[in-house]
């Protein structure tokens, strides 16, 4: 009990300050150069690692002890974002050295997510790994949700500088509940030289021979898509109701929302239903998609979007728990790397097909597109009966 209450402290407390710096970080940048354009920059210098050396950074996790790149990477943002409030408290107004530690940020960040995965993989059984997945995504929806709250009362009630400071401190009492997590199963880690190239290629064939492997990153590929087109069309959406930015938060909060509750029961319908909850969470994917398609309130649009909200995020988690489950600790964060650069490649385009598809064919019609994608991938889910659980959970 006390290893998932440490790591569900520390992931929820580091989401938190994630929460703070969404907000903070774009209104510094908008304050220095007052133009949209940056921030878009921005964006893109964050997501940009992630394409670049997440096949290296996996590659190196897999070969290195997961705790200790977590608890380092936590340490190093919380220096990184110490640095950025420093800039900020003695009015150094530079948008070439806030890009810069944005990078660095980016690059920590990038590190982060596969060490975590195997981290999770290194501390827990099968059998608790659904529980600790579910509950650290519920958990983590909220602190992201309160963090950007508390950095508008920040941005309003006292300064910037007390934003990205109170936000640093995060990352290292973060970092400190991650350190008092004992491994249970950890890796024997070999201190030879790393050839990354022939281990991107041993990664590949891991994948490639693991029944239902391939089949589940098929799958992670749709919830990103739902999330990136969701995320874009929500404002367009509040607007063809005549709506303004409190419609456009209700619907932002109505997804946000059904994500949280979704780590709530997820765990119940995976233990229940096994490898067939990804059909009820498809079903649901397509069935909200398809009414709001035909929908024309606003007020019952929202229910929609949470119901979206809800299947999209139990998609989510219940393709992650398989991922981990189907995986070894030797090869978790190589698997986790490909999915991550899925999604980030899957997320640029979604939003940029939903963009073109609002100019042309209206907002409604997007839709219609995504549920005829889920109507197609139903035809491959005997792929399924290939995607193994752990015994503790049959």
């Amino acid at each position: 009990m006390k290893n998932k209450l440490s790591y569900l402290l520390g992931s929820m407390i580091s989401n938190f300050g994630d929460g703070i710096q969404q907000i903070a970080i774009i209104w510094y940048i908008y304050h220095l150069t007052g133009q949209a354009l940056s921030i878009g920059f921005m964006i893109a210098i964050y997501y940009l690692p992630s394409i670049l050396i997440t096949p290296f950074v996996a590659v190196y996790v897999d070969h290195h002890k997961s705790k200790n790149i977590v608890v380092t990477t936590d340490i190093l943002r919380f220096l990184i974002v110490l640095g950025m409030s420093t800039l900020i408290f003695f009015k150094t107004e530079s948008i070439l050295l806030v890009y810069f530690l944005q990078f660095l940020l980016a690059i920590c960040y990038t590190v982060y997510k596969p060490a975590e995965q195997s981290f999770i993989k290194e501390s827990f059984s099968d059998k608790d790994i659904p529980f600790v997945i579910s509950k650290s995504s519920s958990l983590n929806e909220v602190a992201v949700i309160a963090g950007s709250a508390v950095s508008g009362v920040f941005l309003i009630k006292l300064s910037l500088f007390s934003g990205f400071f109170i936000n640093s401190l995060t990352f290292l009492i973060a970092g400190l509940f991650f350190f008092q997590v004992i491994r249970l199963n950890e890796k024997k880690v070999n201190h030879t030289k790393i050839n990354y190239i022939s281990e991107l290629v041993s990664g590949c064939h891991f994948i490639n021979k693991t029944a239902g492997m391939k089949y589940l990153l098929f799958l992670s590929i749709l919830n990103s898509i739902s999330i990136q087109m969701t995320t874009t069309i929500l404002l367009p959406l509040a607007e063809i109701f005549k709506g303004r930015s409190g419609l456009y938060s209700l619907f932002d909060i109505s997804f946000a929302v059904g994500g949280i509750i979704s780590g709530m029961i997820v765990t119940f319908f995976l233990r229940h239903f096994k490898q067939k909850s990804i059909i009820f969470t498809m079903t649901g994917m397509a069935i909200s998609s398809l009414l709001l398609y035909f929908n024309r309130m606003d007020l019952i649009a929202a229910t929609f979007i949470f119901l979206l909200g809800l299947f999209t995020m139990s998609h989510l988690i219940i393709t992650q728990t398989l991922i981990q489950l189907n995986s070894t600790k030797e090869y978790i964060a190589r698997v986790v790397g490909l999915r991550t650069i899925l999604a980030s490649m899957v997320k640029i385009t979604s939003a940029l097909t939903t963009g073109i598809l609002i100019s042309k064919v209206g907002v409604f019609n997007n839709f219609l597109f995504f549920t005829a994608i889920l109507f197609v991938s139903f035809f491959t889910l005997k792929g399924l009966k290939n995607v193994h659980l752990s015994q503790e959970l049959t």
